[in-house]
């Protein structure tokens, strides 16, 4: 079974109950959770990363104005 077509999910599942083939557990925590909060989360995500872009982008625009303030009482 190294070469070749691959069994799904399904027939591993029933090879490794009969210990033919080991099958590697699966991880997918946000699968269990219902796709509206799935959907909520990524947007609260979204909007915090856009935040501290905007955020980030004043600090910069601030500092240069007071680089610029700086050069100009020299």
């Amino acid at each position: 079974m190294k070469k070749g077509a691959q069994p799904s999910d399904r027939v591993m599942r029933f090879l490794d109950a009969a210990g033919i083939a080991k099958r590697e557990k699966r991880n997918n925590p946000t699968k269990a959770i219902p796709r509206k909060e799935r959907k909520a989360a990524a947007e609260e995500a979204t909007k915090a990363k856009e935040a501290s872009a905007a955020a980030a982008k004043a600090k910069a625009t601030e500092k240069a104005a007071a680089d610029k303030a700086a050069a100009a009482a020299s």
